[in-house]
């Protein structure tokens, strides 16, 4: 796993740092600045031309500094469209101009023929609105030349991208390739970061972690799934593997359940057992025959007040619960109240989340091991959460990784979804990125919850939302190998499950 930094923490981190310890920040500028140049010799033959976009902060300064370091090695210009407004800024730009660099102060002074390289040292982290003027029309220059074949080169973040949130102002550069300082920051590996980055190098420029802690999130990395997902013993039969109850479907939205069930089945669940409408069940036996059914009474298709002393029954010997997968919500909200009590840990999904953005008590059930799994409009639904004082909490829906926070002050674990998925629990929260556009299709987050559903039914010591970040881990990654197959066009949600078994085996 990597730590993912907001802006806002950085920001005070190093501030506490250099109060501390008493190094200069010009010195933790001339360390990125030479990150800047190695990364860029690493890709550009000596002799070339190189355009330094640098902007009036910090991230100027990196770039003014990283153009001095390499003047006597390539052509390097410095575009400096407004006067610097740190000290430090002002220092690199007065020794660059001293060694002899040139500087350009104005648009106008661009010269028509490309450079080989742009470095991106516009805006840093901290940009809270889109470019505009001159900053707007650079950027657009740098896009334009991006597009004729100049590689591009973000210093610490691409600009007109929040580095909190993710989100890409108009315009935004689009990096091949991001060096950023110390730590990711969590704006990359959300939204459309995952877009404009390119390839991301974290740069060590000398900060002590002792000094940047508590982190915002903690990233997932492939690697971590073989290392969190303990190996089965030879010795082993299936009730030692997890027992998964479904309460799922409807008349209409059968698949839903299937997907789910099929999902658990590719995932390791010992034994499956959907609980859903009776009119139903046929239609699950026939395409999911190794799961189990539950018939249970229903009204207009939708499980009903009735199916409560058959479902209270079918909490026996279960390990865990998915509920929601094509529920509708005509479902009796006494089916969701009877789960959120029964104390089995569960994952709270789809029609589910909407019985509780229609009937608010419910949320006061919830519980650390309930998994609430909100795309943005399912999130906006639910009730909002109140602090101590009973004072209602406004909830940022655009920042995912504090929207997962605020959430699970419900007292329930929540997996915000999205391109990339926050997960927040007690006192942790989890980043995963993995994942791919083909994915984007009705029936993914039916087998993203049959996935966690498993991972919580089975014996572990791992957290609620530890288990739901490496369920999301592991539904990206089978999508990218489905896409690499099918196609981000051709792929459908189905497609995810043929690729569980690799995943696993990898």
């Amino acid at each position: 796993m990597k730590p993912l930094i907001s802006p806002d923490t950085m920001r005070a981190c190093e501030a506490r740092y250099f109060v501390q310890s008493g190094i200069p920040s010009i010195t933790v500028m001339e360390r990125a600045a030479e990150a800047l140049a190695r990364s860029i010799r690493e890709i550009l033959p000596k002799g070339a031309s190189i355009a330094f976009a640098c902007g009036t902060g910090g991230n100027g300064g990196d770039g003014t500094a990283c153009a001095r370091l390499l003047h006597k090695e390539y052509r390097c210009t410095i575009v400096q469209l407004r006067a610097p407004s740190t000290s430090d800024a002002v220092v690199n730009l007065n020794r660059a101009r001293d060694c002899g660099v040139s500087i350009l102060t104005q648009l106008s002074e661009l010269p028509t023929v490309r450079p080989h390289v742009w470095v991106d040292a516009l805006f840093g982290t901290g940009l809270s609105r889109a470019p505009a003027g001159d900053d707007d029309a650079l950027i657009r220059r740098i896009t334009e030349d991006h597009a004729h074949g100049a590689y591009v080169l973000s210093a610490d973040i691409p600009s007109g991208l929040n580095g909190a949130t993710g989100k890409a102002y108009a315009p935004c550069v689009v990096a091949d390739r991001t060096v950023t300082f110390q730590y990711m920051k969590t704006g990359l590996a959300l939204g459309d970061g995952l877009d404009v980055c390119g390839e991301i190098i974290v740069a060590d420029v000398g900060f002590p972690d002792e000094f940047f802690h508590p982190m915002d999130a903690m990233l997932l990395e492939q690697m971590d799934i073989a290392r969190t997902l303990s190996r089965r013993p030879r010795n082993i039969h299936k009730g030692d593997c997890g027992h998964l109850l479904i309460i799922a479907g409807s008349f209409g939205m059968t698949g839903a359940a299937m997907l789910c069930a099929m999902a658990a089945l590719r995932s390791g669940a010992g034994l499956v057992t959907v609980a859903c409408p009776v009119s139903i069940v046929p239609m699950l036996q026939t395409t999911v025959p190794q799961a189990m059914c539950v018939p249970l009474p229903e009204e207009e298709g939708a499980i009903c007040r009735d199916a409560l002393a058959k479902l209270r029954e079918a909490f026996i010997g279960k390990d865990a619960i998915v509920v929601g997968c094509g529920l509708s919500r005509r479902t009796a909200p006494e089916i969701l109240q009877t789960v959120l009590e029964c104390g089995l840990p569960s994952v709270i999904d789809a029609d589910a989340l909407n019985l509780i953005s229609l009937h608010p008590a419910l949320a006061k059930l919830l519980r650390p091991h309930h998994i609430l799994t909100p795309h943005p409009g399912e999130a906006r639904r639910l009730p909002a959460p109140h602090n101590s004082e009973g004072e209602t909490l406004p909830v940022p829906f655009d920042d995912a990784v504090n929207a997962a926070k605020v959430l699970s002050l419900h007292s329930a674990t929540v997996l915000y979804k999205g391109a990339a998925c926050a997960i927040a629990g007690e006192s942790e929260t989890y980043v995963s990125a993995s994942g791919c556009c083909g994915m984007a299709r009705g029936g993914s987050g039916d087998i993203l919850s049959g996935i966690m559903g498993t991972l919580l039914a089975e014996p572990s010591d791992r957290s609620p939302a530890l288990t739901a970040a490496l369920a999301s881990e592991i539904h990206g990654r089978a999508g990218e190998l489905a896409q690499r197959k099918y196609g981000e066009r051709g792929m459908n949600s189905r497609d995810i499950i043929e690729f569980l078994p690799q995943v696993f085996m990898e």
